[in-house]
């Protein structure tokens, strides 16, 4: 059972680490970067996709390993009445909230370049270039902007809960 345990959270700090280091990644190049001309369209959607994947694959391994552990060291009192137990809940509402920015984001701007259902989105993500040519890679980070923003502030709210729920005593 330790063992298992143990994978289980060095899936979880991975996941976790790659899902916030990805969007704090995506989130400097759209806020901070220096570039001497706007990114081309292409290169925003290619960095959103891979925001997105990244998003969704490790939606699968957060939760997962999250739940497993939630089963063994956290029983409904503990997670109810102590501070360790708050983080938790904390670092869950983080993490559905920042998932769901990110997929909202990723949906508005494929709604711009191609109108499609939420269905076909879901299994398509974003495509690789704009079909017609008529949005420019300023506008698609416009209408991302603000959610990618949100993104980053609950990453580094995420991650300092971590810590918070790492630290010992």
């Amino acid at each position: 059972m330790a063992t298992l345990l143990t994978l289980s959270y060095l899936a979880h700090v991975v996941a976790g680490g790659l899902w916030t280091g990805a969007t704090l990644y995506v989130a400097y190049l759209v806020f901070v970067g220096e570039r001497p001309e706007p990114m081309p369209t292409e290169a925003v959607l290619d960095h959103m996709s891979r925001l997105l994947w990244i998003t969704r694959w490790t939606g699968v391994v957060l939760p997962v390993t999250g739940l497993y552990q939630l089963w063994l060291l956290y029983p409904v009192d503990r997670l109810l009445s102590t501070p360790d137990g708050w983080y938790v809940i904390a670092m869950i509402a983080l993490w559905g909230t920042m998932n769901t920015a990110i997929e909202a984001g990723a949906y508005a701007v494929r709604r711009e370049v191609d109108p499609i259902g939420p269905g076909a989105y879901m299994l398509e993500g974003l495509p690789a270039t704009t079909s017609t040519g008529e949005h420019t890679g300023a506008e698609l980070l416009g209408t991302f902007r603000p959610y990618l923003l949100a993104s980053a502030v609950m990453a580094v709210a995420l991650l300092g809960t971590a810590a918070l729920l790492a630290a010992p005593g």
